[in-house]
């Protein structure tokens, strides 16, 4: 009899932060879903960017599904939860010619999971004009973000759920010409498992001072997996400088092929324009803007056993803004 009582505490609890999660997202106010009254007046639009392939690949709905080293960008709760250390480097072509690099790497310790990334974006020289449009000499502008992250399990599905949480402090550097600013940011989240095979995750992400003004953004969102390899995911993003976006994504893995998947995504956006320069024709329409698309392949060196090494791609159109391509190389071990 008590044990069918502990049972359904248990089984209260979970349909309980279900429920709050879900609440969340369905109270909002209605003004978030017009536009924000803050757009382009805050700092730091780089900090939003994806800087791993999955994520992008997934249409960013992976606030509850990542895990290793893009925990990181993603939700640092997940570090709580890491099965082996790994390391990750990204290199994004991204629209209009920029170039963004990211490393980063992950280690599991006895009370969670550390760990630390780079992230660097440039658009490379750009010509110097005076206020009369006068030319005034070449310059270079690029942004910088180092981060340190920590995870922590705080409750295992025994008490109820595995609940984790995490938090990332950054260093923020923006600088153009001759001139360059630094300032912290904060990241903050949970990673909830009320049932097998369900996450729920919450990033609240770039809190900083008023000084720094950078764009914030609360992240909410759900996974769940089916027949253990396909993986269905959304997510609900309100940033305190643009309207609401939504994003759903899935993954199907490939149990043959030690860390292979092939993935696909949506995120709502702004209305765009259709590309006139896209050098793929059918990805050159403003109504395909938003759809991701992507791919990842593992391979175990027959020298070193435990080393998994995993690579993935990601490809996102963007009407006319162009065409984003993403290649995050990653060896676990």
């Amino acid at each position: 009899m008590k044990g069918r009582e502990k049972r359904d505490e248990g089984r209260d609890f979970r349909l309980l932060l279900l429920f709050l999660f879900i609440s969340s997202l369905v109270t909002r106010p209605s003004s978030l879903f017009a536009i924000s009254n803050n757009a382009g007046t805050k700092n730091g639009d780089f900090l939003n960017i994806a800087t791993d392939a999955r994520g992008v690949s997934l249409g960013e709905s992976i606030v509850s599904m990542v895990n290793g080293a893009d925990a990181l960008r993603w939700n640092p709760a997940a570090l709580g939860s890491l099965d082996g250390k790994e390391v990750s480097a990204t290199h994004i072509q991204y629209y209009q010619g920029v170039d963004i690099e990211n490393l980063s790497g992950v280690f599991p310790i006895e009370e969670g999971g550390i760990g630390a990334s780079v992230f660097y974006l440039t658009p490379g020289t750009l010509d110097g004009r005076d206020v009369l449009g006068n030319p005034t000499g070449n310059f270079k502008f690029y942004d910088a973000v180092g981060t340190i992250g920590f995870g922590r399990k705080i409750l295992t599905r025994a008490e109820g759920a595995d609940v984790s949480v995490g938090a990332n402090v950054k260093l923020v550097e923006e600088a153009i010409a001759d001139e360059s600013f630094q300032n912290p940011a904060f990241d903050l989240a949970t990673l909830i498992s009320p049932l097998d095979d369900l996450n729920i995750g919450l990033n609240v992400r770039d809190l900083s001072s008023s000084k720094a003004n950078f764009s914030r953004e609360i992240t909410g969102g759900a996974s769940y997996t089916i027949f253990r390899n396909y993986t269905g995911a959304f997510a609900v993003t309100y940033p305190n400088d643009a309207p609401i976006r939504y994003s759903v994504g899935g993954e199907c893995k490939i149990p043959q092929l030690d860390g292979a998947a092939i993935r696909a995504g949506y995120q709502s956006h702004d209305s765009l324009d259709s590309s006139i320069d896209s050098q793929i024709p059918a990805l050159r329409g403003a109504s395909i803007a938003g759809l991701t698309m992507g791919a990842g392949i593992g391979y175990k060196p027959p020298i070193f056993p435990s080393l998994l090494l995993d690579l993935d791609y990601a490809m996102a159109p963007f009407g006319a803004l162009g065409i984003s391509h993403t290649i995050t190389v990653k060896a676990k071990w």
